[in-house]
């Protein structure tokens, strides 16, 4: 893996993310359970109640059923939109159930941000997340240097997650995933997968990893993403944090030494589809299955969605 970062991927910003969460609810999901199993104490309950409350302790499953939700607003926080296209459920591509989210891209740089949020969703920003999804990449022919974003995996919103300023550990983070033509792309069947992250190691614009590993155009991807917050005490960044991705079930990149983060409220807060260009590429993104373990590796998350 090498860095790859051009200047005209300098000079633009991820996202205006000088959004602050509307929440105000700053609890861990395990302090969140936590609380809520006091609680339960408190009013007497015990027995079934207790053990379920325990249960939860592990690993939180999230499978999100494009077919339960009358749109994408209901499920996502939709966001950001630009130009004529807004985010949709869709009939056409889906690999289960009836529909599919459907992102196109009609000469405007960003579609939108969908974004999951745990706040609002679990009840607090999260320390570790697993998340999964489908995805198909329909009618796309990159030029040189051309990149497409796809998913924040993941983002915490502040100034510090994109272009408009430094990342201090109190501002925000991010990471956007996507593939490029790039690194002798385009490959026999597909673009090449990237990592774009703002941390507290970076300075300036983003940081930009190139991969070899191949995500495929006109045809579905499983593409997964691992990441967990670093350790920090005195508004000190351990250099702990984990990033790592999958595409087709091979390891495409993995950084066990990030630092991200010095204080509660800036740890993980969203995850989600995204869909931004820089360059010229046009093509529409469809996602399907998409899924998410809080607490829990690779290897915990997918056995406790396959359960």
């Amino acid at each position: 893996m090498t860095s790859d970062q051009p200047a005209a991927e300098r000079d633009r910003s991820v996202d205006s993310d000088q959004r602050t969460s509307a929440s105000t609810n700053r609890l861990g999901r395990r302090s969140y359970l936590k609380a809520a199993g006091s609680a339960t104490a408190a009013l007497g309950l015990s027995g079934a109640a207790s053990a379920t409350t325990a249960a939860a302790a592990g690993p939180e499953p999230i499978p999100l059923d494009y077919d339960a939700y009358r749109d994408p607003s209901a499920v996502y926080d939709v966001n950001d939109v630009r130009g004529s296209h807004t985010p949709q459920f869709v009939a056409n591509r889906a690999t289960t159930g009836d529909r599919s989210l459907e992102l196109t891209f009609t000469d405007d740089q960003k579609i939108a941000n969908c974004e999951y949020r745990f706040p609002e969703h679990v009840g607090g920003y999260q320390d570790e997340v697993y998340t999964r999804f489908k995805l198909y990449p329909e009618n796309f022919a990159l030029e040189p240097d051309d990149t497409i974003r796809i998913f924040w995996a993941p983002l915490t919103n502040g100034s510090g997650s994109s272009g408009g300023g430094a990342t201090d550990g109190t501002n925000g983070w991010s990471n956007a995933i996507g593939f490029a033509n790039r690194n002798d792309s385009p490959a026999p069947d597909g673009y090449k997968f990237f990592s774009y992250s703002y941390h507290l190691d970076n300075t300036g614009s983003g940081d930009f990893q190139m991969t070899d590993a191949v995500v495929r155009m006109d045809e579905w991807n499983e593409i997964e993403a691992h990441v967990k917050v670093n350790s920090y005490e005195n508004g000190t960044a351990n250099p702990d944090g984990i990033m790592r991705y999958w595409i087709n079930g091979e390891l495409a990149f993995e950084n066990t030494s990030m630092r991200f983060t010095t204080s509660d409220d800036n740890r993980i807060e969203v995850v989600g589809p995204l869909g931004y260009v820089v360059g010229n590429g046009t093509g529409s993104l469809y996602y399907d299955e998409h899924e998410i373990c809080l607490d829990a590796d690779r290897e915990q998350a997918r056995a406790a969605l396959e359960n």
